[in-house]
């Protein structure tokens, strides 16, 4: 008896199922390996800027005698600096995730009409 998968019925249908796992199956483990990445860079940038901002902060009151003024407001700056850095990272692929979906709509719905008025 011959197997399922040698029908010569399946055979078109194996081939469209191959063209459409290898167009819209991104790989779930590098989706997530990227996330990830991504996800650990934002969050070391924060942590990284609120440091520096605090450890600037200090030196100043130290140079100058402010304390504890320069500190709080280097370690506010270095924080928001960090969430600002976050905020343009998530707007950027915001903007790339809609280019993306505009370019797969305008894929599936074909070439724009013209105006054909001489």
């Amino acid at each position: 008896m011959p197997e399922p998968t040698d029908s010569p019925d399946l055979d078109p249908f194996e081939e469209r199922l191959r063209a459409a796992k290898a167009k819209f199956d991104p790989a779930p483990r590098d989706v997530a390996v990227s996330a990830l990445a991504r996800g650990t860079r934002h969050a070391f940038e924060i942590a990284a800027t609120t440091l520096v901002g605090a450890g600037l902060g200090w030196w100043l009151d130290r140079w100058l005698g402010t304390k504890p003024w320069g500190f709080l407001l280097l370690l506010l700056l270095g924080v928001a600096a960090g969430f600002w850095n976050l905020l343009k990272a998530v707007n950027a692929e915001t903007a790339a995730l809609r280019q993306q979906k505009q370019d797969a709509d305008a894929g599936q719905n074909g070439p724009a009409e013209r105006d054909t008025e001489a």
